[in-house]
């Protein structure tokens, strides 16, 4: 697991971060209990080994830059809505806080601005309109309202 030396420090802290998020949510979630705990294991598994890997060359730098955000996007999303159908009572800051998944969203959304420094030394002009913030908010947009559709149509 050699890194180029001028984007190793980033890919590093993307795989202790994706190894610190698999490693609590797999405290919360083991495999053993329930079939469905497998997915989110094996995504980070993937998270912690092989996405780091695709980082460190240009050819595949985009597959994993977009898998890193898609994997950020779709996590806030799932953890947001485990929050909503069991909010604390009585809802108050302490409880918001330190009884939801917040935390866990906030510790995801630094891997989104990591997996930017990398992609930004590959291609430091930039891809036009891909892969820009506004870019990753709209796609945020798009799957939480099609999850909250689907959420509703089908319970």
């Amino acid at each position: 697991m050699i890194f180029q030396k001028e984007i190793r420090k980033p890919i590093l802290e993307l795989m202790f971060l994706s190894l610190g998020g698999w490693m609590l949510h797999f405290g919360f979630h083991p495999i053993s209990g329930d079939p469905p705990n497998f997915v989110p294991f094996l995504i980070g598994l993937v998270n912690v080994i092989i996405t780091p890997q695709l980082f460190n060359h240009k050819k595949t730098v985009i597959i994993a830059y977009l898998f890193n955000g898609v994997g950020v996007i779709i996590g806030a999303i799932v953890m947001a809505t485990f929050s909503l159908s069991a909010l604390p009572d009585p809802l108050t800051f302490h409880s918001l806080v330190f009884r939801t998944t917040l935390a866990d969203i906030l510790i995801l959304f630094p891997k989104l601005f990591i997996g930017q420094m990398v992609l930004s030394h590959f291609y430091p002009a930039g891809l036009g309109r891909l892969f820009t913030p506004f870019w990753w908010v709209r796609h945020f947009c798009y799957l939480s309202i099609v999850f909250t559709l689907a959420h509703f149509l089908w319970r």
